[in-house]
C-alpha cells in the first residue's frame, strides 16, 4: 500500500502563495487574497491557512456557543407563516402546510374574536409542533392564556396591541425583530448589533420588573433575516450567539443554558424578483443553507411573492417548504453538529465580524438608534446604486432579464423601525435589456 502523505505532501504557506502569484500573472496577490466588502464594511481574507489559526476553538454545546448550543444534532423547526385571511381559509392553509411537512406555524390573530381564533386553530395538534401567536386584544390574551394552560403547547405569544398585559407563563412573550435591519437594506454587523441592543434592552426591563436573568432571557426570541452573502450570513448566527453569551453572562445567570439565544431565521425580499421567479428558488436555497449551517432554531422560508399583487401563495409556499425539507430530509443537515466547523476562513471571519459587531453594539448602547438609522440608509442606498450601476449582478433584476415576465407588481404594506423595506426590483431604476 502506498503512503498517501508521501505522495501528497502538504504545501507551506510560502509555496501556496508562490503558486497563486504565478496563476495571477502579474496581478497583485494582496488584492486577490485580501478583500474589503463595501456593503459589510469589513476587510477580510479570502483564504485561510493552518498557520493563521490561533487555536482558540470551542466545542459544540459549550460556551461561547459560536459552534451552536446543541450536542446531539443540528435540528431545526421548519416554520410557515400563515397569511392573514378569513379564519376558515387560515385554518385550511395551516393544516395543509402541516400535512406537507411543516413543524411550526406563525399565526396572527389580528382583531379576531375568540370564536374566530378557535376556528383558525381547529384540529391543529399544537403539542406536536412549535407555534408563534400574535395577539392584540385582551380577549385574545385571556383566550391564549387559557389554551396554553390546558394544552401542551410549545409556543411564543407576542402582543402586537397598544394595551400591556402580564406575560404568559412558560412561553416566550417578546420577539426581537432584528430582521427589520435586513428588510431596510442594512448589513450583517448592523443586524447583529441591533439584536444585541434590543435584546439587552428587553432583558434589562424584565429584570427591572423583578425577574431573574434566567427567567428574563427565556422570554426572548430573536428573529433574523437571511441575506444572499453566503459566508457572512452563515457566520452572522455564530457571531450573534457568541456575543449574546457575553451579554447574558455578565449578569451571572444560574443556568448555563440561559446564555444560548433562541433564533428564528427568515428569508427576505430585498433580492427577490416577481418578474423572473425561478431565480428565487436558487436564492432561497442558498440563503436557507447558510442559516442552517449557522445553527438556527427555526427556519421560515416565505413565499417570494408574499409582498406582491399575486394572491395565490399555495405554489410558492410549497416550493419554499420543499427547500427546507430537502435540506433536512435529503441532505441530512439536521444530523451533523456544526457542519461548517473546521473551516479556517470561517473561523477568521467570525473573529473579524465579532470585533465589528461588538463595536457597533457599544456605539448603539451609547448613542441610541438615530445614528444607526442613518447608517442603514447609507448601506441601503449603496445596494441600490450597485444594482443600478451593475456593479453587483442580480440575475433577472439588473441582468439577463426574463423575456416573458409575469404581470405582477410589488405591494408592500410593511413598515419597520428603520422605514419602508428595500426591494431592489422595485426601488432600482434599471432599463430592461432583452
Amino acid at each position: 500500500m502506498t503512503d498517501f502523505y508521501k505522495d501528497f505532501s502538504t504545501s507551506t504557506a510560502e509555496e501556496w502563495r508562490n503558486k497563486v502569484e504565478k496563476d495571477l500573472k502579474g496581478k497583485s496577490i494582496e488584492d486577490a487574497l485580501h478583500k474589503f466588502h463595501p456593503i459589510e464594511e469589513v476587510e477580510y481574507a479570502s483564504y485561510g491557512l493552518a498557520n493563521d489559526d490561533n487555536g482558540n476553538h470551542n466545542t459544540p454545546g459549550q460556551a461561547d456557543y459560536s459552534r451552536g448550543g446543541r450536542i446531539n444534532n443540528n435540528d431545526w423547526i421548519n416554520n410557515v407563516f400563515v397569511p392573514l385571511d378569513s379564519p376558515k381559509k387560515m385554518n385550511s392553509f395551516a393544516l395543509k402546510q402541516l400535512m406537507n411537512g411543516a413543524t411550526g406555524l406563525t399565526i396572527d390573530f389580528s382583531d379576531f374574536s375568540t370564536a374566530d381564533c378557535e376556528l383558525v386553530i381547529k384540529e391543529i395538534e399544537f403539542e406536536h409542533i412549535t407555534s408563534t401567536f400574535f395577539y392584540s386584544t385582551e380577549e385574545q390574551y385571556e383566550w391564549i392564556n387559557k389554551i396554553t394552560e390546558t394544552k401542551d403547547i410549545n409556543n411564543t405569544s407576542i402582543n402586537t396591541g397598544n394595551q400591556k398585559f402580564k406575560i404568559i407563563k412558560s412561553r416566550r412573550n417578546i420577539i426581537i425583530n432584528a430582521i427589520d435591519v435586513q428588510y431596510s437594506g442594512g448589513n450583517v454587523h448592523q443586524e447583529i448589533a441591533y439584536a444585541l441592543h434590543k435584546g439587552h434592552e428587553e432583558l434589562f426591563a424584565l429584570m427591572d420588573d423583578g425577574m431573574t436573568v434566567d427567567d428574563a432571557v427565556a422570554q426572548l426570541k430573536f428573529r433574523f433575516g437571511i441575506g444572499s452573502n453566503f459566508f457572512f450570513e452563515l457566520v452572522k448566527f455564530k457571531v450573534f450567539r457568541s456575543l449574546w453569551y457575553t451579554v447574558v453572562q455578565s449578569y451571572k445567570p444560574e443556568h448555563e443554558c440561559s446564555t444560548i439565544p433562541y433564533i428564528e431565521a427568515e428569508t427576505g425580499f430585498i433580492n427577490k424578483s416577481i418578474k423572473d421567479p425561478h431565480n428565487n428558488l436558487l436564492r432561497q436555497t442558498t440563503e436557507s443553507l447558510s442559516a442552517v449551517l449557522g445553527g438556527i432554531d427555526e427556519l421560515t422560508i416565505r413565499p417570494y411573492n408574499a409582498w406582491s399583487t399575486d394572491e395565490n401563495l399555495d405554489k410558492t409556499q410549497r416550493l419554499g417548504l420543499n427547500i427546507a425539507l430537502l435540506l433536512k430530509e435529503e441532505s441530512y443537515l439536521d444530523k451533523v453538529i456544526d457542519p461548517a466547523g473546521g473551516s479556517y476562513i470561517i473561523e477568521e471571519l467570525i473573529q473579524t465580524l465579532k470585533t465589528k459587531a461588538w463595536s457597533t453594539f457599544q456605539k448603539l448602547e451609547k448613542e441610541g438608534l438615530e445614528n444607526l438609522k442613518s447608517e442603514i440608509k447609507k448601506i441601503a442606498a449603496l445596494r441600490i446604486s450597485q444594482a443600478e450601476q451593475k456593479e453587483k449582478t442580480h440575475i433577472g433584476i439588473n441582468k439577463y432579464f426574463n423575456e416573458d415576465p409575469q404581470n405582477l407588481d410589488w405591494k408592500i404594506d410593511v413598515e419597520t423601525v428603520f422605514g419602508t423595506p428595500v426591494v431592489l426590483e422595485k426601488d432600482c431604476k434599471i432599463e430592461v435589456e432583452l
